[in-house]
């Protein structure tokens, strides 16, 4: 019996992504996990009200880890050079992928972005 895939931005089907994709997921997930964080805890200053000129030197040094995190961990990821800086872009564009196991992949971290801040991949 064939399976029918649909393609849907709001439910991931993390069943689809491959042995090969997720083992290096779990064996970065450290890294991940601590971007995670940084991500999360700006999310919660800027959530809570503290002002821009006062997260100034934090956005700088989440753009830069972020930009790291994208060039290095995502590459290996989706297996690919990147195109762009930063790693919700590349999540974005891999979310309209056919290739199921960069999209459930994309769809997975996007996620646990989503989590913190909603819509924002």
């Amino acid at each position: 019996m064939a399976q029918v895939i649909v393609m849907n931005s709001k439910v991931s089907q993390t069943s689809l992504i491959g042995f090969w994709y997720i083992l290096p997921f779990l064996l970065l997930a450290p890294v991940i996990a601590v971007m995670y964080a940084v991500y999360s805890f700006g999310y919660w200053m800027k959530a809570n009200g503290v002002p821009v000129w006062l997260m100034s030197p934090y956005i700088l040094v989440f753009a830069i880890m972020n930009t790291l995190h994208n060039w290095t961990v995502c590459s290996v990821l989706f297996r690919e050079l990147p195109r762009e800086f930063f790693t919700t872009q590349r999540l974005k564009r891999w979310k309209k992928s056919h290739d199921q196991n960069r999209r459930e992949l994309a769809d997975l971290m996007g996620g646990l972005l989503d989590s913190q801040d909603p819509e924002h991949y």
